[in-house]
């Protein structure tokens, strides 16, 4: 199945085709599961069926044949697969797709007035092959992306598995070794006050817990969006670690805080509430900070999301840039940065202006999904 990247990729590429074929249609035509997909097209013409079967279909049978065509004035049977489209044309140019292994499809240039030439023919050749290179980068990126990915995610299994071990099944164990004490001691007054501290510690573990849950998926990042994320988590960093921060956002043009917020799609949104969450965390246990501010925006078809801080700032062999120079691995920076690469982003940590440490996160939004959904600012 074509991710969201691969058919972004292949849209851009039918629009380039028609400019360098000076065709009237160009489509691109990939084979899927038996059947054969437009996943992309350009022009004028208007494609009215998207999707036939591989077998039985005159588009499949053309795919089959594994051949050019060039085609003028097609009538009857070889005219039948741009029926089964919807489509007309007086000339056509058909360049078989194979991306080794990875899948096949066509290239596809029509004209409704003119004929295609010999030197139209080299070029839309010349220009499958770089479709197909292009599919081919692309698929072997969304590879390493998801590898990435789950080794990212086997590394957070282990932390949160730590976190519980350590902190919560620990202390509830102890608890319930006062509780057993004081059961074996046999007497009233002790059974009393374990059973009080018992309580006031479970009380405890409730909360610890309960943090864990939201660190491991905020539910208001679902729901709310992402300035109520982010604003939980700043009255969690001033609660716990004392630290006063701001948050700044400002997206398509619009401050978001009050009215309605358009969202980014949910994996952005996530890796800048991760990113920030960790920066955070950073800052609150290492940083010695009073202040931090919290800025996302979006310019020029570019999110940036900043966590800046007042704290004792990095030295100069701590600098860490776009492609992970510098800090390696250290506070959580490494898991910082791989968020960044599987969004296609950057992620960088400097010196701040004054004195303290800026991380940033830019991700370019060109195809990228897009969401439709508003929240209400809080």
């Amino acid at each position: 199945m074509l991710s969201g990247s691969e058919l972004w990729l292949l849209r851009l590429m039918a629009d380039r085709g028609l400019a360098l074929l000076d065709a009237g249609t160009v489509l691109i035509v990939i084979e899927e599961r038996g059947e054969m997909r437009v996943a992309a097209s350009s022009g004028e013409g208007t494609v009215r069926v998207r999707i036939v079967p591989l077998q039985g279909s005159a588009l499949g049978a053309l795919h089959l044949t594994r051949e050019p065509v060039s085609l003028e004035r097609p009538r009857g049977e070889e005219a039948a697969w741009l029926h089964e489209l919807g489509l007309e044309a007086r000339s056509v140019l058909v360049e078989p797709l194979s991306m080794d292994g990875q899948g096949d499809g066509l290239v596809i240039a029509l004209r409704s007035d003119g004929s295609f030439r010999g030197a139209d023919r080299q070029a839309l050749s010349a220009f499958a092959a770089s479709v197909a290179q292009r599919l081919a980068a692309e698929r072997s990126v969304e590879i390493e992306r998801l590898r990435y990915g789950m080794e990212a995610r086997e590394r957070e299994r282990t932390r949160w598995a730590r976190e519980i071990h350590d902190e919560s099944v620990q202390g509830i164990g102890a608890l319930r070794m006062k509780l057993a004490n004081a059961r074996d001691l046999g007497d009233a007054q002790a059974m009393a006050e374990a059973v009080d501290a018992v309580l006031e510690g479970l009380d405890g573990e409730i909360d610890g817990l309960r943090h864990l849950i939201t660190e491991l998926r905020p539910a208001a990042l679902d729901d709310l969006g992402l300035l109520a994320a982010l604003q939980a988590l700043a009255r969690r960093a001033r609660a716990m670690d004392g630290l006063d921060v701001q948050i700044d956002i400002e997206l398509f043009g619009d401050e978001l805080g009050e009215g309605d917020a358009r969202r980014l799609d949910a994996e952005l949104e996530s890796t800048i509430y991760r990113v920030v969450q960790e920066a955070l965390t950073n800052v609150g246990r290492h940083a010695q900070a009073t202040k931090a501010v919290v800025s996302i925006s979006e310019r020029d078809g570019m999110v940036r999301a900043s966590v800046t801080d007042d704290g004792r700032g990095l030295g100069e062999e701590s600098r860490l840039g776009p492609r992970g120079d510098g800090l390696e691995g250290g506070f959580g920076t490494s898991g910082m940065r791989e968020r960044a690469e599987l969004v296609g982003g950057e992620l960088e940590l400097l010196p701040a202006p004054q004195h303290g440490t800026v991380v940033r996160l830019t991700v370019p939004l060109a195809g990228r999904p897009v969401r439709s959904d508003h929240v209400a600012g809080a």
